[in-house]
């Protein structure tokens, strides 16, 4: 068995989120597991525009988008990279997305939701 070598924690869970790329329509995903460094996502068919954009900008160029879900203590709002993306099937995606940005409180609120998974 590998060790995971993630410099934070994750945890699963099944959240409701909502993805927001620059110049398109918001998206509704899954948070399929959460770090105060990353999530996974996923989600339907919805999500081959992002992708089409993604291997579109394989010269280097980053796909970001903003990020937006409830924990149980309030809303988190993060600007994200997308890292990784695997097709589950042939409409279910799923994408690894590191955290870039997260405002103060919201990353307060997701390091204490983090930690109380773990325990």
């Amino acid at each position: 068995m590998q060790a995971d070598m993630r410099l934070h924690p994750r945890v699963g869970v099944d959240l409701p989120a909502e993805l927001e790329p620059y110049g398109g329509d918001s998206l509704d995903v899954r948070l399929i597991n959460l770090s105060v460094g990353g999530v996974l996502i996923e989600g339907g068919e919805q999500l081959d525009s992002l992708l089409d954009a993604s291997r579109r900008l394989k010269s280097g160029t980053p796909v970001e988008v903003n990020l937006h879900f409830g924990l149980e203590a309030g809303p988190v709002h993060c600007h994200c990279r997308l890292v990784h993306m695997q097709r589950l099937a042939q409409n279910r995606y799923q994408l690894g997305m590191k955290i870039l940005s997260v405002a103060d409180d919201s990353l307060e609120l997701l390091s204490r939701y983090v930690e109380s998974r773990l325990h």
